[in-house]
């Protein structure tokens, strides 16, 4: 892959259900003040990038988060990082599939969400089959479906910033919280509630570090891209969250599965329109889990071929060059969490959760790399910027264990990993 489809991949990955769905779910927590909650999420993504780019810089191998911790601090911690990283993105592989089957509504309101769902699934595993067939084929999905989402996400926000009234704005928090002017005891956790969800949105940066080793100069390109991709992603989300707030009175949209589509439809008066929204979100949602599905099975290969994985997940087909039996269990494991959790929100807060842990981890780690090379910085101009994505990483960690279901989750999981690392260890031992 070379530097626009490394670019592509980025952008791709991160721009996916999100924006087509988290504006409103974002203003019915905050109201217009979700706009500094999506400032907030586009400040740690970028903090988080530059971090990742850096670490990139001085580790361009395949794994990503899980090579840069494993690098800095051994086996554990390793272990760990790549094991939190490996299911946050079957996480949102199982996501980004309901999310196909939510904004299917625009077209197939009639069908139950389960049977939307199962198209997702199915969608999902068309995409797995391609990627199966090689990472070329892979990424040039990609570009495809990065071109066409960018471009329905242009058309609607030129189309909603002409219809786009200061007036729709106020009042600018949610009237259902507070009536009047809200405290600052209502504001921040209502802010910090809309950061958490915006953050569905914003992560998926450093997808680009994955597959590192297909990458032509990973060195250069890869640092390159991450920092392009962030810029570009925070300065489209909040052009299109505030033409979102600007054009129409959201309160209107609560409980639309398909928000940004049923809002142009209404704008602009025309089915069609809103046609065009659908399509677009439909694409993102198609480019994010074709992204997913291809770093997924090279973060579990990754770890395989350390020996923190068992082999079989490091197997290469002999014809593909492909980790088929990662890609076949990744799809096997998202599929059973779709269909058991089955709700967008709660998916979307596991993923972020177990996407978060291993930022954490690594952005210590590019801070330890740093300090090894003497401090000497190949992309960053300050070496404390990954010390402070560690510590936001850290506060996000706490405050998503503050949910039940990702707090039950997270310690099952973790518990299992542990058994799988004690496990890898003794054999490694023999």
């Amino acid at each position: 892959m070379g530097f626009f489809d490394a670019l592509m991949l980025g952008i791709g990955f991160i721009i996916g259900s999100g924006i087509f769905i988290m504006p409103l779910i974002a203003a019915e927590a905050a109201g217009t003040y979700s706009l500094v909650g999506w400032l907030l999420g586009g400040v740690y993504s970028i903090l988080a990038g530059l971090a990742f780019s850096e670490a990139a810089a001085k580790l361009p191998q395949a794994g990503g988060l899980y090579t840069y911790t494993h690098k800095a601090f051994g086996d554990f911690a390793g272990f760990f990082a790549g094991w939190t990283f490996w299911i946050g993105y079957w996480i949102t592989i199982a996501t980004e599939q309901e999310a196909l089957g939510l904004y299917l509504s625009f077209l197939l309101p009639q069908i139950s969400l389960f049977v939307r769902a199962t198209i997702g699934v199915l969608t999902g595993l068309v995409l797995a089959y391609y990627n199966f067939k090689g990472v070329k084929i892979g990424a040039k999905i990609g570009d495809f479906f990065t071109v066409g989402k960018l471009l329905a996400i242009a058309i609607f926000v030129i189309g909603a910033l002409l219809f786009f009234k200061v007036s729709n704005l106020f009042p600018l928090f949610p009237s259902n919280i507070t009536v009047g002017v809200p405290t600052l005891n209502q504001l921040v956790p209502a802010i910090g509630s809309a950061t958490v969800l915006a953050l569905w949105a914003y992560l998926g940066v450093e997808i680009i570090t994955v597959p590192d080793e297909e990458i032509k100069n990973a060195k250069k390109t890869v640092p390159r891209a991450i920092v392009i991709a962030v810029l570009t992603v925070t300065a489209i989300y909040l052009l299109v969250t505030t033409a979102f707030l600007g054009s129409v009175r959201w309160t209107g949209y609560v409980g639309s599965q398909s928000p940004l589509a049923d809002v142009f439809a209404a704008i602009t008066n025309s089915p069609i329109a809103g046609l065009v929204i659908t399509v677009g979100g439909i694409i993102s949602i198609l480019g994010s889990l074709n992204a997913v599905i291809l770093a997924t099975s090279r973060i579990a290969f990754s770890m395989s071929r350390d020996g923190l994985f068992p082999k079989m997940f490091s197997k290469i087909h002999p014809r593909y060059n492909t980790p088929y039996a990662a890609l076949a269990l990744q799809t096997v494991f998202a599929i059973i969490l779709m269909y058991t959790v089955n709700n967008f929100v709660a998916l979307a807060s596991l993923a972020v959760f177990f996407t978060i842990v291993p930022y954490a981890l690594s952005s210590f780690a590019t801070f330890k790399l740093i300090r090894n090379e003497g401090g000497k910085l190949s992309v960053l101009h300050w070496k404390g910027t990954p010390i402070v994505a560690g510590i936001a990483s850290v506060v996000l960690i706490l405050v998503y264990l503050s949910q039940t279901l990702v707090l039950e989750i997270a310690a099952i999981m973790l518990f299992f990993g542990l058994l799988v690392f004690i496990e890898r260890k003794r054999i490694r031992r023999l």
